[in-house]
């Protein structure tokens, strides 16, 4: 796991450089570094490895562990979600481009959509009170092949759980240019990061996915009223 943060922060410092000198990126790596290994006691446990979303919520653990120490050097939300948008977008595109084609065939095979469905179907069970749970979309058969919608977000309630909500909306577009990387077409209309009651991810083979920066236009980032 603290190679998992190694990796992401030789982009995050990339992303950096527009508002630090490389001495003052080095102190903030070991400040992230310092918070990372403080909060992964509170990272819950959703399965391990035979939890293929695990990974996300490392991702998400890392990202938070970063957004802390941003914020003592006074920067701004949007200025700490461009940083965030921008180290997952570089961290995508650093992936070797025959790793990225493989993953793209991957998404849409059988055997992956049936595990997909099987692990929605088990979420619903909610084994771990900290996971994920999602519901798997047929395709219309037009618009879109699959989709997978988040009823719960195990990141969610991680940011919840340490007063962070204000940044989820910002770790969700990193979905954008990591699926744009990736050659696959996606699709959302809204978040739970961003006020809605799930995030409706769809997937188009050879579809064409939307920039996330800047994200006014998408439409998970107009407000949407809390379901009751």
């Amino acid at each position: 796991m603290i190679k998992d943060f190694d990796k992401m922060f030789q982009c995050t410092r990339q992303a950096l450089e527009q508002h630090f000198n490389q001495n003052k990126i080095d102190q903030l790596y070991q400040a992230s570094k310092e918070e990372y290994v403080n909060l992964l006691p509170h990272v819950p446990y959703i399965g391990g490895l035979k939890n293929k979303l695990t990974m996300n919520l490392i991702g998400g653990a890392i990202v938070l562990a970063v957004v802390k120490p941003l914020e003592k050097e006074g920067l701004t939300t949007r200025e700490i979600g461009k940083v965030i948008y921008t180290t997952f977008a570089l961290y995508v595109q650093a992936k070797p481009c025959f790793l990225r084609w493989l993953i793209n065939k991957l998404v849409f095979a059988s055997s992956s959509l049936k595990k997909a469905k099987r692990q929605a179907e088990e979420s619903l069970f909610r084994k771990y009170s900290g996971d994920f749970v999602t519901e798997f979309v047929e395709g219309d058969g037009e618009n879109f092949d699959f989709g997978i919608d988040y009823i719960e977000c195990a990141i969610h309630k991680l940011y919840q759980q340490q007063a962070a909500e204000k940044y989820l909306q910002y770790v969700c577009l990193g979905d954008y240019p990591m699926f744009q990387a990736l050659g696959i077409g996606f699709s959302r209309t809204q978040t739970i990061g961003s006020g809605g009651h799930k995030c409706d991810a769809r997937f188009k083979r050879g579809g064409k996915t939307a920039n996330g920066w800047p994200p006014e236009e998408l439409a998970e980032w107009k407000e949407i009223e809390p379901t009751k």
